[in-house]
């Protein structure tokens, strides 16, 4: 793939060409983005860090979720709103 880029300066036609191997576009479904480093350094600060459980660690998240959502599914939990009124009246408003 190639990209060609055209600017004029100064009545000054430039034109730079970018190749591009093949073998970093996977599929053709797949969305090739060029940003600046400024948008890009924005982005990367503003995202969250993911991180993958193994072993026990994971189940026990598993199952705090699972009996999580059996309670909700009761009507056992209560909404964020009624909650924070009740725990932390002075700091909601």
């Amino acid at each position: 793939m190639m990209l060609t880029f055209f600017g004029i300066v100064d009545t000054i036609k430039i034109m730079n060409t970018i190749t591009i191997p093949k073998n970093l576009i996977k599929t053709k479904s797949e969305d090739l983005m060029v940003i600046s480093r400024k948008e890009y350094e924005g982005m990367k600060a503003k995202s969250l860090p993911v991180c993958f459980l193994k072993g026990e660690k994971a189940r026990s998240l598993d199952k705090r979720v699972e009996e999580a959502l059996k309670e909700h599914k009761k009507g056992k939990t209560e909404k964020l709103e009624s909650f924070l009124e009740k725990e932390y009246s002075n700091l909601h408003k």
